[in-house]
């Protein structure tokens, strides 16, 4: 009888402890991941991230708030509506960001892919065009930009060029832009495989070409966290989140979930052209 209380006793107990530890365990995840309040975050539509609900960043937030447990507010703004937001306090998080010197003195970028920018053209004007200054040199030709996006340092040094030359026009969304380049308003966009095809029909899409003119690697592109809400060790611990989706394969099956292969692919490499640097490095 004795014995049989014993283990009664010591089952209720041992129940006990795991309920008065769940609230601790919630405590210091929260407190690892700076999440004691929900965390504020904003996608933005683009036809390679975002698009109608889906796409790679909304499935990256869920992998994310499943891994840590956070709460998230996700909302849907323009791209430089977030990265105001961001600076002045009134977002925690953002999606699919890329660094640059400014933006680094308000947040911490956390990347979990690569993106290579690239020139996308007119069937007619293709042949002419194998870097981005032969872009530059046809008279008059006008680029369309999205507001807020930033392409790498090679391609915003030549963006400065152009908008110098009052030959940048500015859109709110891809579809805008490329609405701009069907009417013959912009000769070029900047921007990847996937915002062709995800903006515009198959058929449409033969009409343009694609022009890799980045003879660098490919962008480090990631999750935007505010410094106004998460600490250094705090960020570490979200990439710690997104390299274990990196090791386990969650984070290649999210990118090929929504890019055909190759691009899925290319997405996942730094385009870092080993071959090519060593042979620039030799004497």
């Amino acid at each position: 009888m004795g014995s049989v209380l014993t283990r009664h006793v010591g089952w209720f107990t041992g129940c006990l402890l795991a309920t008065l530890a769940l609230p601790a365990l919630a405590d210091e995840a929260a407190r690892r991941y700076g999440c004691e309040q929900p965390i504020r975050l904003a996608l933005y539509e683009n036809r390679v991230f975002y698009r109608d609900g889906q796409g790679i960043d909304p499935d990256m937030v869920a992998e994310l708030q499943r891994r840590s447990g956070c709460r998230f507010e996700v909302g849907l703004l323009p791209r430089s509506e977030i990265w105001l937001r961001l600076q002045n306090g009134g977002l925690d998080m953002a999606t699919s960001g890329i660094p640059t010197v400014e933006r680094r003195r308000f947040a911490f970028f956390l990347p979990y892919m690569y993106q290579r920018n690239k020139l996308i053209v007119p069937v007619a004007l293709a042949p002419g065009i194998s870097s981005f200054a032969d872009f530059q040199r046809l008279p008059g030709a006008r680029l369309g930009v999205v507001t807020g996006y930033r392409h790498g340092s090679y391609l915003d040094s030549g963006v400065r060029l152009l908008r110098a030359a009052g030959r940048v026009q500015e859109y709110p969304d891809d579809m805008a832009r490329f609405t701009a380049l069907q009417r013959g308003e912009v000769q070029a966009l900047i921007g990847h495989d996937l915002n062709l095809i995800g903006t515009l029909p198959a058929e449409e899409q033969l009409q343009y070409r694609v022009i890799d003119v980045v003879p660098g690697p490919s962008i480090p592109t990631g999750m935007v966290l505010a410094r106004s809400r998460f600490s250094a060790p705090q960020a570490a611990e979200w990439l710690r989140l997104i390299e274990s989706m990196r090791l386990d394969g969650r984070l290649t099956a999210i990118l090929r979930s929504h890019a055909p292969a190759h691009l899925a692919e290319e997405l996942m490499s730094s385009g870092y052209r080993y071959e090519l640097a060593r042979r620039d490095a030799r004497p």
